[in-house]
């Protein structure tokens, strides 16, 4: 009955778009009720995260918008038996950190999550993607996605007991990657949008990436952010790796695996 209770309350905070810090912290210990694919999604939009029951298919196949977690949870099925860790490039307030830790978790996976994100949003380096075009976006700018903190994003880790399963690094990537030189991965996400931080996540976790490994590029294709393309296609000109599909729910991603 008080879970029930909860709920509606966190269903009218969510309608009536009214504070919801109390809420996530009474409702943290809700996701325990059930595996992460199955989470409701009052719960999950509540918590800003992405669950699998919250997903509003698409009509037809399209690369715009963020990965379906959907799509992520099935690369990382594919991936979980080999070794190295998990990383996600492009965390802004852990909409897909977070549910990637929690499937970790309920699945009994030996394996760290680690984010990287500057945390402060982009840096001079969008000027090149602002000059070759693609769509505009409120977000396409120095500064966007910067209204995150890194600070409060592990706390919500820390509430919803998933602060082992998860190391954050905060910095722009050209600083922090470089601080793991021997770490070895299984599965990458990179939702990194600008050309620099896709040529740099790429020099830096390709070598990185066990055979069998697999690499999601959030912004391939997406018109927004062509700069993704120019960045991987010319990656990937002389490697034996060619990009694959994954598609559910009409939400069309590429990823690479390595050979």
């Amino acid at each position: 009955m008080v879970a029930q209770q909860i709920a509606e309350r966190a269903k009218r905070a969510i309608r009536d778009s009214t504070p919801i810090y109390a809420l996530q912290k009474a409702t943290a210990g809700l996701f325990k009720r059930w595996p992460i694919e199955r989470v409701p999604w009052w719960l999950g939009k509540l918590h800003q995260i992405s669950v699998p029951r919250g997903v509003v298919p698409n009509k037809e196949p399209s690369p715009l918008g963020a990965a379906n977690i959907s799509n992520i949870f099935e690369l990382l099925k594919r991936t979980m038996n080999l070794t190295g860790d998990i990383a996600e490039c492009g965390v802004y307030r852990g909409g897909t950190l977070i549910p990637i830790a929690y499937y970790v978790k309920q699945h009994r996976i030996q394996k760290k999550v680690i984010g990287f994100d500057s945390f402060e949003g982009f840096g001079s380096s969008i000027h090149f993607d602002l000059s070759i075009g693609g769509l505009d976006g409120s977000e396409k700018r120095v500064g966007g996605f910067g209204d995150t903190s890194c600070i409060r994003l592990r706390e919500k880790i820390d509430c919803l007991g998933l602060k082992q399963y998860v190391a954050l690094v905060p910095g722009y990537f050209e600083k922090t990657l470089p601080l793991l030189p021997d770490h070895k991965f299984c599965f990458v996400h990179l939702d990194c949008d600008t050309h620099d931080s896709y040529r740099c996540c790429l020099e830096f976790f390709y070598p990185r990436v066990v055979p069998g490994g697999i690499i999601l590029l959030d912004e391939y294709n997406d018109p927004f952010w062509p700069g993704c393309n120019l960045a991987v296609d010319n990656f990937l000109a002389n490697k034996p790796e060619r990009l694959q599909e994954i598609s559910m729910d009409n939400y069309l991603k590429y990823f690479v695996q390595k050979k």
